[in-house]
């Protein structure tokens, strides 16, 4: 039965279309309500136009009936849109319908003047308005069926928002008993009424399916991106919650919201709906431009109600996007700090590498001069023993300043340290034993770099993985199927990944990139295109979308 209430309270809000086997498109359609929002001072400006057209109308006009016809003119356009100035120009109708002694147009206009009053929380003027009258004595069929149908809404309205039980049944017990008193026998076959009313009679039941027959018959009957469609549009929504069919409602409620801003609608409640779907799924920053949007046309729509019933969403999705961005933020600093002391890192083992490499070549200079000393002056011996002694003392300072060396990067990173012992203790005994030509080998190739390259890769790659462990299936599910990379082993990447986990971690600069991984430029824009080119959805927006991976 409370679902039955809800529907109630939520009769005259937005609503949505029919999609049948097609593949929905939900970040298209969020964009084009993003337009809309955009655009909005101008579909303002197309109501106030018609509302200013009717006031210099009704200036010029001394006649009730077109006095009365152009008052509630004003009125449907200020019904969404003030709900203040909607009372006044329905009260003036009230005046002039009595004026002209039409009690039915009288009965119409208190009808819809309480019902305005509900909608904006106004129970108690409403309830005044409703005891003004006489139900019994109605004699018209449409305003009957009105009058029993604003009394069910206003204690359907009631029981929602009553926090005392006693109370609460009580109004509930009237919102049914109102509601049986509906003359349905007074509808057409196709009134939109009619097939509301049964909507939610199906809806209350749990039958979803029934709901959404009868929604189709609506849908048929409306203009899509109408205020009409709006309406029809959020029962969709609603019919398809009950279904589980999160995607079709999304879609829906999207839509309703779209027409709502397309119409200068500020009674937005399909957009707060929205936003509130939007925190759920994690996505705070468009949650927080839909809520605030709500606000602003929840204040110029100037009611109570939805201002209440927008606040708690506005406050809980302003904590979690405040909340999200100290996420990022602090995000951001861990990063800045690992690749601090990465680049420290590569530096302090390239100024090593180039400190050893240096010192290898003096020594094998000095080593070669001493030789050729040797052989060709065999008369100055001691000259030359004196020499080699000297050369043995700078090579013993050598090694030293060397295991000095050492033992101050083993702090830094001591894990090379095995490494480099067996480097000197190699280069030691070649020194001894003069094999110039094996000292020579093993310090003209590029292993000990690349190796170095590949400690700092996987550094880079574990760090990476460790911040965000599901970066690969997530980056697998922006490609195509077939375009998707498997990579050889976990806890690893290649060159395709890194250069997209560069460009997550805020390096986007091609040049940048390249000199990490030391390619040329050329192959890493052939990278970057080659993976964009097999993009799920649009090329151009895929590297913005990497770089919300983890958010």
């Amino acid at each position: 039965m409370k679902r039955i209430y809800i529907f109630a309270l939520l009769s005259l809000l937005s609503c949505l279309n029919v999609l049948t086997a097609q593949t929905i498109d939900l970040e298209q359609e969020y964009r084009k309500l993003d337009k809309a929002i955009e655009n909005t001072d101008r579909y303002v400006r197309e109501r106030e136009n018609r509302i200013q057209a009717y006031k210099t109308a009704l200036g010029a006009s001394d006649d009730n009936r077109t006095q009365y016809d152009l008052n509630r003119s004003l009125y449907q356009e200020y019904r969404p849109y003030m709900s203040d100035s909607a009372i006044h120009y329905i009260s003036r109708c009230i005046k002039l319908a009595d004026r002209m002694g039409d009690p039915v147009r009288v009965d119409e206009c208190r009808l819809l003047l309480a019902y305005q009053c509900i909608e904006s929380g106004m129970y108690h003027e409403a309830m005044d308005v409703l005891n003004s009258i006489d139900g019994q004595g109605i004699k018209d069929s449409n305003n009957r069926r009105q009058y029993y149908s604003t009394l069910a809404h206003l204690y359907g309205e009631l029981g929602y928002y009553c926090k005392v039980p006693s109370l609460q049944k009580e109004y509930y017990d009237k919102y049914a008993h109102y509601n049986a008193m509906i003359d349905t026998a007074s509808f057409s076959i196709n009134d939109d009424g009619a097939l509301q009313m049964k909507e939610i009679n199906c809806y209350g039941t749990g039958d979803a399916k029934g709901a959404l027959r009868y929604s189709d018959m609506r849908l048929k009957q409306v203009k899509k991106g109408s205020h009409e469609y709006a309406i029809v549009a959020f029962y969709r929504y609603l019919d398809y919650m009950m279904l589980g069919d999160s995607v079709q409602a999304r879609y829906w409620v999207t839509q309703s919201a779209l027409s709502d801003v397309e119409n200068a609608v500020m009674d937005q409640g399909a957009m707060w709906e929205l936003a509130n779907k939007l925190m759920a799924d994690g996505d705070m920053e468009r949650a927080y431009r839909y809520i605030h949007f709500a606000w602003q046309c929840a204040s110029k729509f100037n009611t109570v109600k939805r201002n209440s019933q927008i606040s708690p969403v506005l406050t809980a999705i302003s904590d979690n996007y405040e909340a999200s961005l100290k996420r990022a933020n602090r995000q951001l600093t861990v990063l800045a700090i690992v690749s601090s002391l990465l680049a420290a890192l590569f530096l302090a083992i390239l100024f090593y590498s180039n400190s050893q490499r240096k010192k290898l070549a003096r020594a094998r200079n000095e080593l070669s001069e001493s030789n050729t000393q040797l052989a060709q002056l065999n008369t100055q011996l001691s000259d030359l023993n004196k020499q080699m002694q000297e050369t043995n003392l700078k090579l013993n300072e050598s090694n030293r300043v060397k295991d000095e060396y050492v033992g101050r990067f083993i702090h830094l990173c001591s894990f090379y340290i095995d490494r480099l012992d067996e480097m000197r203790k190699r280069v030691n005994k070649m020194v001894k034993s003069k094999d110039l030509d094996a000292l020579y080998k093993i310090t003209e190739g590029n292993e000990l770099r690349d190796k170095n390259l590949t400690e700092l890769y996987e550094m880079f790659d574990s760090t990476f993985l460790h911040l965000f462990p599901n970066f690969i299936d997530d980056f697998n599910a922006l490609l195509r199927p077939e375009c998707r990379i498997a990579l050889p082993e976990k806890g690893a990447l290649n060159t395709d990944v890194r250069i997209f986990a560069l460009i997550r971690l805020g390096i986007e600069d091609s040049s940048r990139i390249a000199e990490f991984l030391h390619y040329s430029v050329n192959t890493i824009y052939n990278y970057r295109a080659k993976i964009k080119n097999g993009a799920l959805g649009d090329r151009e927006t895929f590297e913005s979308q990497v770089k919300s991976i983890g958010m």
